[in-house]
């Protein structure tokens, strides 16, 4: 049922891990050093090398039922949208149990500079003239150069905003010495991948470039930008409200000109993947024929982790380490009963999971009876038929109204609040057409006026439950001192147990700490110490 197109993933991640990989002198393959030489002999190889780096996000989306469980709980628990089914999740929902031994800190550090090597590896490799030669499309090598910065920056950008001093790897490592790097400093990591991304925006062709066939869901030009206005925003928070970063932000938006704003509901439906407001989407797919989400998704072939885990919002059987998420009550009063949106961000029904996704499912008592509906919204989800654990519906990592609504912000900082306010109201705007029945409902209306408190309401609404965004706006708000988290009540955070169980603390757990195994393994991030607080 599913696609398949640039991410045939069993020929690609084995691929590249039969390149990657150290071979026992007992058997009869050639050394690591000579395979490798030997492998970028054509284009097509040097295709599967680059998409070997997209395929990195297989890493942190699947189910990793036996491997940390992904990224899941780190960037969705922390905020105030999401909340545990129990108060049993002390590390990431309370903060009170976070320490550097905290599992999903470890399984996001270890991915992140997983898709950071094999696009510094591949990066070398295209540099070596015996690779340039193998090149014989006009620009391809530069357009390789580009996906490779443009993800290799998108990792940068998460491990900076995560963990602040983690060491900047912008070079392939080929010995243990080599992988001991000092802490990063300051803004170093974002300004890298901020340099990159301005590099990668020139390197990328349109989106019309690619064969809608074959190469689905590659990056663009205007996926650079759309990052770009990513990064600005977030050093713009942190460096004093930068009037210089949020213009260069603006600057990056108003290079996006394909991008519009589709039905809401599309942006997370599988039958509407790669659409036009998406800039950047992790290409969720499947085995041929059953696969087993216990392996390790390296090695490829007829089993393995290719797909989008969203069953942390089931009660599916295989959400059985990472538990149950659902809407805080924060979230459920916050919208408004006629916007289009909430029925699609949670609604009082369960999936039905175990068999047929166009029904719903038998309902439940847990978040007063909510479910959160983004990627399992009945009609709009499909897992995969045997074990039903992964989904081939992509994951949306940058789509164009969060860009929309951090350009609104930038304009009203750098003062157009002209152009903040048409921003939010185009948003709004769609929000009304996005009614099941075509008809356009008269909430949420346009505002006549913007503000901060306008815009991280919208954000709060519009980005719910999505990856990554609501915490990272809470810190960085802070940071810029829109919000002040030091006054934040556990109710304020969406923390619906004991309240003396809630354990946030500013400024500690403004960042996450160090993994310990990093600090064990790194003499030069022990002797620099972790995080404030750890």
């Amino acid at each position: 049922m599913k696609k398949y197109n640039i991410f045939n993933l069993f020929l690609l991640i084995g691929g590249m891990w039969g390149l990657l990989a150290s071979c026992s002198s007992e058997l009869d393959i050639k050394p690591t050093a000579e395979l490798e030489s030997e492998f970028f002999d054509s284009e097509f190889r040097l295709h599967e090398g680059i998409t070997a780096c997209y395929a990195s996000l297989c890493n942190m989306y699947g189910a990793l039922l036996e491997d940390g469980y992904g990224v899941h709980e780190l960037l969705l628990l922390p905020a105030d949208d999401v909340t545990h089914q129990d108060a049993s999740r002390p590390n990431l929902e309370a903060f009170s149990g976070l320490s550097s031994s905290t599992g999903a800190l470890l399984t996001a550090w270890q991915r992140l500079y997983q898709m950071v090597y094999r696009c510094n590896f591949f990066l070398e490799k295209i540099e070596e003239e015996e690779v340039i030669a193998v090149y014989t499309t006009d620009g391809l090598r530069d357009i390789h150069r580009g996906e490779a910065l443009f993800l290799r920056s998108w990792a940068f950008y998460r491990l900076w905003d995560l963990f602040r001093k983690a060491p900047l790897q912008d070079k392939r490592i080929r010995s243990i010495e080599e992988g001991i790097l000092p802490p990063s400093k300051d803004f170093e990591m974002l300004d890298k991948a901020i340099e990159s991304l301005e590099t990668a925006a020139t390197l990328l062709p349109d989106e019309s470039y690619w064969k809608p066939e074959t190469d689905r869901g590659r990056v663009f030009n205007e996926s650079a930008y759309g990052l770009l206005v990513k990064c600005y925003v977030l050093r713009a928070r942190y460096n004093n409200k930068s009037t210089e970063d949020y213009a260069k932000a603006i600057q990056s938006f108003e290079k996006i000109r394909t991008r519009r704003l589709v039905h809401f509901a599309e942006n997370f439906d599988y039958r509407f993947e790669n659409n036009e407001e998406s800039l950047f989407e992790f290409q969720a797919s499947h085995a041929n024929d059953q696969e087993n989400a216990w392996l390790d998704n390296n090695f490829g072939g007829g089993v393995g982790q290719m797909g989008a885990f969203y069953h942390y919002s089931t009660d599916h059987w295989g959400n059985y380490g990472t538990g149950i998420y659902g809407p805080t009550k924060k979230l459920r009063d916050a919208f408004d009963e006629a916007d289009p949106r909430k029925g699609y961000t949670f609604a009082n029904y369960t999936t039905d999971i175990y068999g047929d996704v166009n029904i719903p499912g038998a309902p439940w008592e847990k978040f007063e009876g909510y479910q959160l509906m983004k990627y399992v919204t009945p009609g709009r989800c499909w897992f995969e038929s045997i074990w039903g654990i992964n989904s081939t519906n992509n994951t949306r990592l940058i789509r164009y109204a969060d860009i929309k609504l951090l350009a609104a912000e930038a304009y009203l900082q750098t003062g157009n609040s002209a152009k903040a306010l048409q921003q939010v109201n185009e948003v709004r705007d769609r929000a009304r057409r996005s009614t099941e029945d075509g008809s356009v409902s008269d909430v949420p209306a346009d505002l006549a006026t913007i503000s901060m408190d306008a815009i991280m309401h919208e954000r709060f609404i519009e980005l719910a439950a999505e990856e990554g965004i609501r915490w990272t706006d809470l810190r960085s708000w802070h940071a810029a001192g829109y919000i002040n988290l030091s006054t934040w009540t556990a109710t304020d955070f969406g923390y619906e147990y004991t309240a003396s169980d809630f354990g946030f603390e500013v400024p500690t757990h403004l960042l996450f700490p160090i993994p310990q195994a990093e600090m064990n393994a790194n003499p030069l991030m022990m002797a620099s110490g972790n995080n404030p607080g750890y």
